[in-house]
């Protein structure tokens, strides 16, 4: 690339296709996880032992990269966020070259912890890039294109691995394709600096943590913190799990119940586009509330699609596409309505916040945002666990688990409700 101006279509092509592949390797899990139990790399006696180990995984894998994740935030402000995001690059596309290569459950968790490191940590600094880049009128669609990457990630993940590919081959070629796009990214945002898109650009001045922690109080940044886990715990347990209760609550194949949430993780793409386009143009006609309005109604709507498919009485067994069509329907809705809100959280932190403390928000942000994806797989099994010993059969006690995570989205709902009189006032 020439020395000048940076090219941001060329950089945001880049990171879109950097998160597609690294985001990949994570969602790659779900349609592996029987073949893997098979093969003896997942062990467990019961159908409860295995699936807790199972699950141990996605929750290892987030929870180590959880304790760095304020470090890396921290240094993206510190150094900026370019050498944080391609150092974390290459240590996911090695992870997952090393993954490929596990021969015991002990080696796949011990490379998958390390993929971790990088997939946790890469957040804040990836949030906080994306705001340098592209001007605060824009940044709904930055947000979604990168949210966009991440859904199409979880598609091209379940039929890599779960159709197309051996899942060690389907490993190695993400690896190698994270490791080839960190080094384009990197080479092709030069000139990209701390606040580059603000009015008045500068150079950003010496960074002190004790001057960021003022932005963190912030009712605005509050209100999103507060919303953050209670709204991620059950998106990990749908991302982990999603196809496990479609496939044993319904009576259905695994190849069709992966077909399902595929078509209901493609709708996810429509809504991070629809909630973060929408958002945009409200905002750029002066209604900044647009935002809180666009995400609470999605939120709602959602949530009621969400309990609906998790409740909905299938006949089981059934592969009739008239009894799959409403139920797919709402699985579809639940997650589609529900992201309009995700590129929102991103860009009112953004908006609310100087960008020489974007990189310390968003990594506490972070910490909290991948705290609920970590315990959503486990939290899951636990309470299906305390459940069974309160229904009689293994599909009751599995609603009862799924209807009380995807409960929490009511919390979020709450938030985004206070955010439409607070946010506005705050910001910048």
């Amino acid at each position: 690339m020439p020395e000048g101006r940076p090219r941001v279509k060329v950089i945001v092509a880049s990171l879109a296709l950097f998160v597609l592949f690294y985001f990949m390797g994570y969602y790659m899990l779900n349609p592996i996880l029987r073949t893997l139990h098979a093969e003896g790399l997942i062990p467990g006696k019961s159908e409860v032992e295995w699936r807790f180990n199972a699950g141990l995984i996605a929750t290892l894998l987030q929870g180590t990269g959880l304790v760095l994740s304020f470090v890396w935030g921290v240094l993206a402000d510190k150094v900026g966020r370019r050498p944080v995001i391609f150092t974390l690059g290459v240590i996911m596309g090695l992870g997952l070259l090393l993954v490929s290569q596990a021969r015991s459950y002990a080696e796949l968790l011990a490379y998958f912890i390390a993929f971790g490191v990088g997939y946790v940590g890469v957040g804040p600094a990836i949030y906080a890039f994306i705001s340098d880049a592209l001007p605060s009128e824009s940044r709904g669609r930055g947000y979604a294109s990168y949210y966009v990457s991440s859904v199409l990630a979880m598609i091209l993940g379940l039929i890599v691995a779960g159709v197309l590919l051996p899942w060690r081959t389907a490993y190695m070629l993400a690896g190698l394709l994270t490791l080839v796009f960190s080094v384009l990214l990197f080479y092709s945002s030069r000139g990209i600096f701390i606040g580059y898109s603000e009015k008045g650009a500068r150079e950003a001045r010496r960074y002190s943590l004790r001057e960021s922690l003022p932005s963190l109080r912030k009712k605005s940044v509050l209100l999103v913190l507060l919303m953050i886990i209670p709204w991620t715990i059950p998106w990990g347990m749908l991302s982990i799990w999603s196809i496990d209760y479609i496939s044993t609550k319904w009576g259905v194949s695994t190849g069709t119940a992966s077909l399902i949430i595929a078509a209901a993780t493609a709708s996810i793409a429509l809504g991070h586009i629809v909630g973060g386009t929408l958002s945009d143009r409200l905002a750029g006609k002066g209604d900044y509330t647009g935002r809180t309005k666009v995400s609470l109604l999605g939120v709602v709507v959602g949530y009621v699609s969400m309990m609906l498919m998790v409740t909905y009485p299938y006949p089981y067994g059934s592969t009739n596409f008239k009894d799959l069509l409403v139920p797919s329907a709402l699985a579809v809705g639940g997650m589609m309505f529900t992201t309009f809100a995700y590129p929102n959280i991103n860009t009112v932190l953004s908006e609310v916040v100087v960008p020489e403390h974007r990189g310390t928000v968003f990594a506490v942000y972070s910490v909290l945002n991948n705290l609920g994806w970590t315990l959503g797989p486990t939290v899951y099994t636990l309470l299906l666990k305390a459940f069974s010993g309160v229904y009689a059969d293994q599909v009751s006690a599995m609603t009862a688990a799924a209807s009380t995570i995807v409960s929490l989205w009511l919390i979020p709902a709450l938030c985004w409700l206070l955010l439409h009189r607070v946010y506005p006032k705050e910001k910048i």
